[in-house]
């Protein structure tokens, strides 16, 4: 690769670190800490912003074949603290045990307000490459003097352009010299040539209303709405390549003068400034880190990659967010990681990435992530339960709380908004009671969920939790019940209250409810007259509410105990009015015609009730062993009559222990089953499952007409033709015995499963990245493919009581019940074709092959 110049310009920040003085080093060259015998601190001045991306930059230098000229920068003067801190940063020494190359973290930042200079290279002193490339950072708006920021992008006039911009967004000379892209020699602007970095954040601060920690499907949406709401950003929004970052878990890529839906990179596992982000929160320098690996993918190449630069600046963003700052082998201070960032820099996979939908978006569909990068939820499903969620839904945004795991865009929505609005409470000391509804069907996991969100909500503090039965309170226990929390609140602890079946309270006629509104409005309750506080506990409310009945779904329930009269109309218009969040639980039933995700859920509660009471059946490899008859029956049936707890009761009486497998054997007796499914239909999801009838008749002619083909490529003499034309097995389809019909119809309903053993699904829809279209198998494919297709036909015939002899479909007698190894490779090519035309079969269909990228 030709050396390539990129000239690094703009505001320089001075940051300020102090940290926790360490010994002296000795002959190791170790500084260790000094002990905890009294705080002793040290000052070290870094340089961040242009310089901090030209140091990166000129790390990876030789690896990248560039030549770096960063700024020219002016000694510290002796009032240097007054005249140009940009930061103060108090620093901590992260383990201090560890006999690792020290690491600190930033424990609090404080901003100085000043505006910068422009510092640039001294180009008197160096040759300019007619493709250079500037890197420009920092507000033209800002600098105390922008002529010399005009002068130098005369003076050099780039091939390229990338821009981390500050606020003011889009304002002043520099940008309006900028804005139209670098100049060609003949004067002619290239637009495409330029990249604009800036914040979050600082959108945000400019007006433009974007979610925050909710779902990355709300954050997008409001992206492509608000984007232009501000008339003055109007050249920023019309920019080609405008980047925003979310942190470091975020970037959208939207392109202002094409007509191409905005790109979303994101971590399927964390949210923007979410608890699970960066372990380093405060860190700084990380816009400069991005900077410096978007500025080595982009310009590498005519027309610029921005998906590459994006990728690297992803990877050199959270390079230095976990490493924080290291200790320098110079002057043993701490100081930016900057060799440990770049000497490995590679593109990013831990970020998945998806279009956003702008038009269906502006006509006020709600999308989904999940649905744009996944196939069929069924096929889905299978996977998270054999393979794992971390595996099978690799590129699905997914959000944990404790053993809580969510897919679905409304739940963690609803979830994140009560874990903010809890945290937000508890932050400022409010002195009422924070009131949570968990509210869902008998069964769908409301206990669960209310677990592990005050597990979640308390971190690491020490809580008292409690319980209790709504349906059994009455008023002097709800009396003593808030005295026992007033006891705890009171002595500095945080309470954590759950109020079980609490619709009984909500029924017509319960004296409690107004006790419990006074309690959850005011934060008082009475006793004998006296007006107590309450303090301020965490109290949820889990009630039980039926979803409505899915038209044309059986949907068999059985009622429990004290259950058989005519049930309750509860009304919750009063509880809703008092609580600050609300959780709708959906459970493992389908809630509608349009949840096509229950069986993701009841997947995701399959595998961690087997991982909890049977380990022994989860491989070395993660892989769950359960019979796929078993694992469609239990993903498919329609519905669980009780919920959740159908599912566990189900799966605790299997007959489990001391079994490699979980297989049709182990389940238990039907007239048991009967009681948490309709046992008819869950028996028949055991069997084979088929594909629809139009499809599948469509699919076994494709495979009839191709093993006809088959058969006659195979004669070598007219005799063998003659032969031929009288075989049963050779008339017209219309013609063909029904048993033989079903033979193939069969071999077709085969198809889903010999995809899954591939890692593939099949879908009847176009589909890009992270989805991978598989057009046809690989030579290794084919062979296990034709291999599990023979066995399939011997396990088909041998049910069908064939016997060995010779081929005769009348008296069902076949050459071919032996062992793969034992076929004669004739035969073995007519199973190897029978599998091979099933992508060309199914494309005829209108349906596609596709397998998850395995790697983001």
């Amino acid at each position: 690769m030709g050396s390539r110049v990129l000239l690094v310009a703009g505001a320089v920040s001075y940051d300020y670190l102090i940290y926790p003085m360490t010994l002296a080093a000795d002959d190791t060259h170790e500084r260790k800490p000094f002990p905890d015998d009294g705080e002793v601190s040290q000052l070290v001045i870094r340089t961040g912003g242009a310089d901090l991306v030209a140091q990166l930059l000129t790390a990876a230098a030789q690896q990248h074949g560039i030549q770096v000229l960063g700024p020219s920068l002016q000694p510290p003067a002796s009032n240097c603290l007054k005249h140009n801190a940009t930061c103060i940063c108090d620093l901590t020494l992260d383990d201090p045990s560890r006999d690792e190359q020290p690491t600190y973290n930033v424990a609090r930042l404080k901003r100085v307000g000043r505006p910068p200079a422009w510092h640039s290279p001294a180009l008197d002193k160096a040759s300019i490459a007619p493709a250079s490339t500037v890197v420009i950072t920092g507000s033209g708006a800002t600098f105390r003097d922008v002529e010399p920021a005009l002068d130098f992008l005369l003076r050099v006039r780039p091939r390229y352009i990338i821009h981390h911009m500050t606020r003011p967004l889009a304002t002043g000379p520099l940008w309006d010299m900028i804005r139209n892209g670098p100049m060609t020699r003949d004067g002619v602007p290239e637009p495409d040539y330029m990249a604009i970095i800036i914040d979050a954040d600082d959108l945000r601060a400019e007006g433009i209303a974007l979610s925050q920690s909710l779902s990355w499907e709300a954050t997008a949406e409001d992206f492509v709405r608000n984007l232009g709401s501000n008339g003055r950003l109007d050249t920023l929004v019309t920019c080609p390549n405008l980047i925003v970052r979310f942190g470091t878990e975020g970037v959208i890529h939207h392109r202002g003068r094409d007509a191409v839906d905005p790109k979303l990179y994101y971590h399927p596992r964390k949210m923007e400034a979410g608890r699970q982000s960066e372990a380093n929160p405060h860190m700084i320098g990380l816009a400069s880190a991005f900077t410096a690996g978007l500025a080595l993918g982009f310009a590498d190449s005519k027309p610029p990659d921005c998906d590459r630069g994006i990728r690297l600046g992803i990877a050199a963003t959270s390079g230095l967010s976990n490493r924080g700052f290291v200790q320098s082998s110079v002057d043993y201070s701490p100081d930016y990681p900057v060799a440990q960032i770049m000497e490995k820099l590679a593109l990013d996979k831990q970020h998945a990435s998806v279009s956003i939908p702008s038009s269906r978006i502006s006509s006020g569909e709600r999308w989904s992530i999940f649905e744009s990068v996944t196939g069929d939820p069924a096929e889905l499903a299978r996977q998270v339960v054999t393979r794992g969620p971390e595996k099978a839904l690799a590129a699905c945004p997914i959000q944990r709380f404790c053993d809580l795991l969510t897919v679905e865009r409304n739940e963690q929505e609803s979830l994140r908004a009560v874990v903010d609005a809890v945290h937000e409470r508890l932050s400022s000391n409010n002195p009422r009671p924070t009131s949570i509804g968990i509210i869902g069907p008998p069964g769908s996991g409301k206990k669960f969920t209310t677990s592990n969100v005050a597990g979640y909500i308390a971190g690491d503090k020490a809580v008292q939790k409690l319980t209790y039965n709504a349906r059994l309170l009455k008023s002097e226990d709800l009396v003593a019940a808030c005295h026992t929390i007033r006891d705890y609140t009171a002595a500095g602890q945080l309470a954590i209250v759950s109020f079980e079946n609490f619709e009984a309270i909500l029924e017509p006629g319960n004296g409690l409810l107004n006790d419990f509104l006074v309690v959850m409005r005011d934060g008082n309750f009475t006793d004998r007259g006296h007006v107590r506080s309450l303090g301020s506990p965490l109290m949820f409310f889990l009630v039980n509410q039926e979803h409505g009945a899915l038209a044309g779904t059986p949907t068999p329930m059985t009622p429990v105990v004290g259950e058989f009269k005519e049930r309750t109309v509860i009304d919750e218009t009063q509880l809703l009015d008092y609580l600050h969040g609300i959780v709708r639980v959906t459970g493992p039933n389908q809630t509608s015609a349009q949840d096509r995700t229950f069986s993701i859920r009841r997947a995701i509660m399959l595998r961690q009730l087997l991982k909890q009471r049977f380990p022994h059946l989860e491989g070395t490899n993660g892989a769950m062993k359960i019979e796929e008859g078993v694992l469609h029956a239990l993903l498919l049936v329609p519905s669980y009559k009780h919920g959740l707890r159908s599912l566990e009761k189900i799966v605790s009486t299997s007959r489990l222990s001391g079994r490699s497998k979980f297989d049709v054997s182990a389940l238990p007796p039907e007239e048991q089953i009967q009681l948490h499914v309709d046992g008819r239909i869950f028996m028949s999801y055991l069997r084979s499952p088929r594909l629809p009838p139009v499809l599948r008749e469509r699919l076994a002619q494709g495979l009839f007409e191709t093993y006809k083909e088959r058969r006659v490529d195979m004669c070598k003499t007219d005799e063998e033709r003659a032969n031929l034309e009288s075989d049963r097995s050779m008339r017209d389809w219309d013609e063909l015995a029904p048993e033989l019909k079903e033979s193939t119809r069969a071999q077709a309903d085969d198809i889903p499963r010999k995809l899954r053993a591939l890692g593939c699904f099949m879908l009847d829809q176009d589909r890009s990245e992270p989805l991978v279209r598989v057009p046809e198998f690989s030579v290794e494919e084919l062979d296990m493919l034709s291999e599990m297709e023979h066995e399939r036909f011997n396990a088909e015939r041998l049910q069908r009581q064939w016997r060995m002899g010779p081929r005769n479909s009348k008296q069902r007698t076949t050459p071919f019940l032996v062992p793969w190894r034992d076929l004669t490779q004739e035969w073995k090519d007519v199973d190897r074709v029978m599998v091979e035309c099933v992508p060309r079969i199914l494309d005829r269909a209108g349906w596609r092959i596709y397998r998850m990228r395995e790697e983001l």
